[in-house]
Formats: structure tokens, C-alpha cells, sequence
């Protein structure tokens, strides 16, 4: 009888080979291009995660709101506590991208410290019901999800336009909101899925820590936007995919060979 059993794919890497895993998602399949590009150079991938963030207002007077930018690298500007960024030796081959408005508490406005910046909640769309957002600000906040998210690494732009609505998510049950007559309040939001608020990235786009990265939301006009009291709301992008481990000038190099 005739032996249908699927022969394993070899990877040569520095330490031994590895068995790359039969590729029945698209995820196993980035991983093992990944693997396979690296390995055998002394790099580790792993899955892993980005976390950018950009305060939308630091003061409580209105604020003219436009362009949201993003710092993508581990020594740009100041970096938040909830933030992750990538390190100048590594690489980050992204597979999809979530965005959230982060709310929280502060006591100055505008300028949370480590410990309210690290329980502060992220929201899927902007809801009149969250405090840090408030009713005034719940419809100017519509114009970041009328606007588009665009990156550019160095001088090449990889994403042109991203419709910013295709991270707009508003479950059946929305904080601040009488969960029924005669009921309670909700003070979470539903949250059906992993990573609500997710959208995948096609093709994939694999960040250099040695590259001028530049991630912006770009509204369709100015708005007024003013910070509630006592309170701190940020744009997040969060990047899913996998970190490449000291890839940096090994990825460089590769590009410099396929030229």
C-alpha cells in the first residue's frame, strides 16, 4: 500500500535543523518563510506584538486635531508605559493591525502616569458613555474613523490608505449604557472576539528597526478636540506578527543581495 504520509520540510539553522510545521494557516506559512530567511543567520522569530500609542491631548483646552503621528522605534520620543516598540537590531514582519481609542483616569488631564496609563481600557469605537470621551467628544472622535492610517519607511510608502472604519467595531452591549429597563448600567463594553477590532494585513510588511518608520492617521479635516477632566485617551495601533531577533542588518543585507 502506498505510503501517504507528508514528509516534513527541513530548516537549517545555526544551532540544528528544525521541522517546519505543515503550513494550514497563513500564519504558519509567514512563520516558516520567516524561519527559513533567518535561521540558518543565527536569528530567532517568534510570534510577538507592537504597541504604539499617541496621546490625543495633553491639555484640557481644545486642541486642533488632524494628523495622528506614531513612534515606531524603542528610542523615539517618549514612550508610554503600555507602549512596545521595536529595537534598532531587531524586525517585525506584521500580519494584521488593530486600532482602539485607549481611555482612562489621570490626575492631570491629559497626562497619565505609568500606573493609570497601565489600566487604561481600550474601546472599539468612540462611546458617549466612556467619561474620557463624553458626549461632545464621542462625535468629533468620529473623524479619526473617517480618515485613513498610512505607513512609510524611509522613502517608500507600503500603505497608502487604510480606511480607519475598518477597525470600527460596536458590539451588542456598549459601556455607560442601561443594560435593560429598570437595569443596571454596563461598565464594560462586549468584546465577542480575540483582538476585537483586528483587521488583517495583505501582503505581509516586515518592519527594520535600522529604517525611518512612519505610521500617521490622517483625518479628513481639523477638529477641535478638547480632554475631559481628570482623564487621558490615546490613539493605539497594535501590530500582530512575528519579532525577528537581531534581523536588523540581516535583512538589510538580504535586500542589498536581491538588488
Amino acid at each position: 500500500m502506498r505510503n501517504l504520509r507528508v514528509k516534513a520540510s527541513r530548516i537549517k539553522a545555526q544551532g540544528g535543523d528544525i521541522v517546519a510545521a505543515q503550513p494550514f494557516s497563513r500564519r504558519q506559512a509567514v512563520f516558516n518563510s520567516k524561519a527559513s530567511e533567518y535561521a540558518g543567520q543565527g536569528v530567532i522569530t517568534t510570534p510577538g506584538y507592537l504597541r504604539l500609542e499617541q496621546l490625543l491631548s495633553t491639555v484640557g483646552t481644545p486642541t486642533s486635531l488632524s494628523q495622528i503621528n506614531f513612534n515606531t522605534l524603542d528610542t523615539s520620543g517618549v514612550k508610554l508605559a503600555t507602549e512596545r516598540r521595536l529595537k534598532l537590531a531587531d524586525s517585525f514582519t506584521i500580519t494584521d493591525i488593530s486600532f482602539y481609542l485607549g481611555t482612562g483616569s489621570a490626575a492631570t488631564v491629559g497626562a497619565p502616569t505609568n500606573a493609570e496609563q497601565s489600566v487604561e481600557k481600550l474601546n472599539t469605537f468612540p462611546n458617549s458613555g466612556v467619561t474620557a470621551i463624553g458626549a461632545t467628544n464621542s462625535g468629533i472622535l468620529e473623524a479619526i474613523y473617517n480618515g485613513f492610517l498610512s505607513l512609510r519607511v524611509d522613502t517608500t510608502t507600503f500603505l497608502d490608505s487604510i480606511p480607519m472604519r475598518q477597525f470600527y467595531r460596536v458590539g451588542d452591549v456598549q459601556a455607560g449604557i442601561i443594560t435593560a429597563t429598570g437595569g443596571s448600567t454596563s461598565n464594560q463594553s462586549s468584546w465577542p472576539l480575540s483582538m476585537f477590532g483586528r483587521s488583517e494585513l495583505l501582503p505581509t510588511i516586515e518592519l527594520n528597526g535600522q529604517s525611518n518608520i512612519e505610521f500617521g492617521i490622517t483625518l479628513p479635516s481639523t477638529v477641535a478636540y478638547t480632554q475631559v477632566a481628570s482623564t487621558f485617551t490615546t490613539a493605539v495601533i497594535i501590530l500582530n506578527g512575528f519579532l525577528n531577533q537581531g534581523a536588523a542588518t540581516v535583512q538589510r543585507n538580504i535586500q542589498r543581495r536581491l538588488r
